[in-house]
């Protein structure tokens, strides 16, 4: 294949570290809330638990993004994923002991979701030292994959696992795989990053790095978007489930919609392998019009035979133009800033999260389910159209040479 990533062997090392860590990370949802509910039978305890998770993770993400621009991006993830073995692994053994007390898990939480925000702005980076610029958007693409596969298959083998050897096993399982992670990123074998400027004050290279994405329209607009893309897409999780609620075998038909979306992902993936744009925002854009059909069929009350093809269509929506953000931004963004950059877009993908279901019971009120999915629909069309008038945004085309200052890339084995 001549297009392939994986015949890096740098990537390949990456590809598998995030492969196997992802394997562990897809039963973690379903073993963490049943091991919080047996440990504490109490709902309020998970949600405690997860916003444990959450809310550092939203707080050191800027700091993340400054020390992954500082340091070897492959050392920093080692040692977050090392933190996470740790947590992970501690609080299966505290399950399996069943002696698991709620600020001991909240703790443990609080340590994973740090080690997330100083993981998460280094990953992008350590993509573009792995593969050929020529090649990113393709290895963006598999690595989003390993997450679309073992997240939907995930959720089953938890489920098979908490239901015959407890939750506690599948974390321990979890904290293992980060540990997995740790060993195949250790086998990379890259050559020194050029020095940069002199490091300056923490807060001076955080403002440093809100510079690089203020001065850039096509960054900060597309930020603000995908804040508002992923704002709807809560709140369909609220209100498609409501739209459905009166039909006959309801829930059936609302797993139906979510297999679609996960299978939609999959798809968008695939096809950010073998499909090369000229323009990456425009197809972003583009692609992110798929997402539109879902929140219409919603509100017109289709049959679950259209709500399954428009969710198909809304999955491809979330994941291929995804590709090509990444892609852009790895393409475009001097090296020396593209974590702190990298941890602004995460940091506006993630901060309206935990208002999003609030925002959605808002919109219900105001309109009720059906026209609430319709304004949806309507915003998000305005803010796909509008930001395409932005000649930046527009124009921006993907630059398959060489960077003028290109991080060394491992040779093709």
């Amino acid at each position: 294949m001549r297009r392939n990533p994986l015949r890096h062997r740098a990537f390949r090392n990456q590809f598998l570290a995030q492969a196997v860590s992802m394997t562990g990370s897809a039963l973690t949802p379903v073993a963490m809330a049943f091991g919080v509910l047996q440990a504490t039978g109490s709902a309020a305890d998970l949600g405690l638990v997860l916003a444990a998770y959450t809310v550092p993770m939203l707080v050191f993400m800027l700091a993340g993004g400054v020390w992954a621009d500082r340091l070897p991006r492959q050392r920093m993830m080692m040692a977050a994923d090392a933190v996470r073995c740790l947590t992970q692994t501690a609080f299966g053994v505290l399950l399996l002991a069943g002696h698991a007390r709620l600020w001991e898990m909240v703790l443990l939480q609080a340590f994973a979701g740090t080690a997330a925000a100083f993981y998460l702005p280094a990953s992008m980076g350590l993509t573009k030292a792995t593969v050929p610029n020529e090649l990113l958007q393709e290895a963006n693409g598999l690595l989003a994959l390993t997450r679309n596969v073992t997240f939907t298959v995930g959720p089953l083998v938890a489920g098979t696992i908490v239901a015959f050897v407890g939750a506690g096993w599948a974390l321990v399982f979890d904290g293992l795989t980060f540990g997995g992670s740790v060993f195949f990123l250790s086998l990379l074998r890259l050559a020194a990053r050029p020095a940069g400027p002199a490091r300056s004050p923490f807060l001076a290279e955080v403002r440093g790095g809100w510079r690089e994405v203020s001065r850039r329209t096509w960054v900060w607009l597309s930020i603000i978007y995908y804040m508002v893309f992923n704002l709807i897409f809560a709140g369909v999780q609220v209100l498609g489930p409501a739209a459905v609620s009166g039909r006959a075998h309801a829930a059936l038909g609302w797993g139906a919609v979510a297999a679609a979306l996960s299978g939609g992902e999959l798809l968008g993936n695939a096809l950010s392998v073998r499909i090369r744009p000229r323009r990456l925002l425009v197809a972003s854009r583009y692609g992110e019009l798929l997402a539109i059909p879902l929140l219409v069929a919603l509100g017109l009350g289709a049959p679950v035979a259209v709500l399954v093809v428009t969710g198909v269509l809304m999955g491809v929506a979330i994941s291929f133009p995804d590709a090509l953000w990444l892609t852009a931004l790895q393409q475009h963004i001097p090296e020396a800033a593209l974590s702190r950059v990298t941890s602004f877009d995460y940091l506006g993908s993630f901060v309206l999260r935990p208002v999003s279901y609030t925002v959605a019971a808002g919109a219900v009120a105001a309109f009720g389910t059906e026209r609430a999915l319709i304004v949806g629909a309507v915003v998000l069309a305005a803010a796909s159209v509008g930001t395409l008038l932005v000649p930046s945004v527009r124009h921006l085309s993907r630059v398959d040479s060489p960077d003028p200052d290109p991080e060394p890339v491992a040779e093709a084995s």
